[in-house]
């Protein structure tokens, strides 16, 4: 059975959307790779089962399935105001857990030096943070965040 590749990328796009980065096909074996970056693993599971069943639909007999996680800049964001009490460490504690739950690397400082409160947030209190050489070693939060803070 000859596969016809125009239609075999129209059935893999349908099943991976933009997440199909390449195809290649010799015969009855094809190569696919997707990008799976910000996937949690079920998501990422019901993504390769649609996959493979759209490659075998279309008479793929030999399917080599690749998931790459799109390496991406280290990106900061900063939370600050000129007034206290506005809700900045709730914000930045509720953004870095939600982050961390996209299956984003998180990390949290608390430079608050007066009223430092992510370890209340985060279920941290009492644990301070060790210093390794010239580094200090974040603490793991419950939350899959770990925190750097004064408090």
């Amino acid at each position: 059975m000859s596969i016809e590749e125009t239609a075999l990328r129209e059935a893999l796009e349908q099943a991976a959307g933009d997440r199909l980065q390449s195809l290649k096909l010799a015969g009855d074996q094809a190569t696919v790779m997707l990008e799976v970056g910000g996937l949690e693993r079920l998501d990422r599971d019901k993504l390769e089962m649609a996959v493979r069943d759209a490659a075998r639909k279309a008479g793929v007999v030999d399917l080599r399935l690749g998931m790459t996680a799109e390496r991406k800049a280290r990106v900061i964001i900063a939370v600050g105001s000129g007034k206290g009490g506005v809700g900045k460490s709730t914000l930045s504690a509720n953004l870095a857990v939600a982050m961390a739950r996209l299956g984003r690397k998180v990390g949290l400082v608390d430079a608050d030096i007066y009223g430092p409160s992510q370890p209340r947030l985060l279920s941290t209190e009492g644990r301070k943070p060790e210093a390794e050489g010239n580094k200090m070693i974040p603490i793991a939060s419950p939350y899959g965040v770990p925190m750097l803070s004064m408090g």
